[in-house]
């Protein structure tokens, strides 16, 4: 697809990243809706610029595409659904539907080469180990020896602010990813 739907949140999503949202608007039902009949997904991007009105709302120019992976009807009448992100892509030229829903060109970003984790990243996989202990954190399929599998995990477990979370999500290189949350972490350490 080179355009698909938008859903603007105030949370950065990363590719392996499951998340639940409540959806309750009509224009986001229809959009789940037509996920489902179509087989697609739709974009997760972070917003920069918060407003009621869709057409005034402005987010990141990266997001990540994500796949409807369950979904239950919530005793409050909303539905209730688990999405899991699968792609990060560029997002442009944004505009609004007949049903208000914002929809945007978007284009894949390469995906990243599978490489493992190298020494100087090994205290970042220990920390990660611990987090992932830790009850509140659902259990997720992690490789520990893989870099991006640790830099995502990482950028999306720590409790890094929303700029620097959207940082990581567009540095292209695992690598330079695990370095900046080292630098991240030193910086909250001070």
């Amino acid at each position: 697809m080179n355009h698909l739907p938008i859903f603007p949140l105030n949370v950065v999503m990363f590719p392996g990243m499951r998340l639940d949202l409540r959806i309750f608007e009509p224009r986001y039902l229809d959009m789940v809706a037509e996920c489902f009949k179509e087989g697609y997904g739709f974009v997760v991007c972070r917003i920069r610029k918060d407003s009621s009105d869709v057409l005034s709302q402005t987010f990141e120019s990266v997001g990540t595409v994500v796949r409807i992976v369950d979904f239950t009807q919530l005793k409050n009448g909303m539905l209730g659904i688990t999405v899991e992100g699968v792609e990060r892509v560029r997002v442009s030229a944004p505009y609004c539907d007949k049903q208000h829903l914002v929809r945007a060109d978007i284009e894949e970003m390469n995906a990243e080469l599978q490489m493992s984790t190298e020494v100087e990243h090994e205290e970042l996989v220990i920390m990660l180990k611990h987090l992932e202990k830790h009850p509140a954190i659902k259990h997720r399929d992690i490789a520990y020896n893989d870099a991006s599998s640790i830099s995502w995990r990482l950028a999306e477990l720590l409790p890094f602010e929303g700029a620097e979370k959207q940082m990581l999500l567009e540095m292209n290189h695992p690598y330079d990813r695990l370095d900046e949350i080292y630098r991240l972490l030193d910086k909250y350490q001070k």
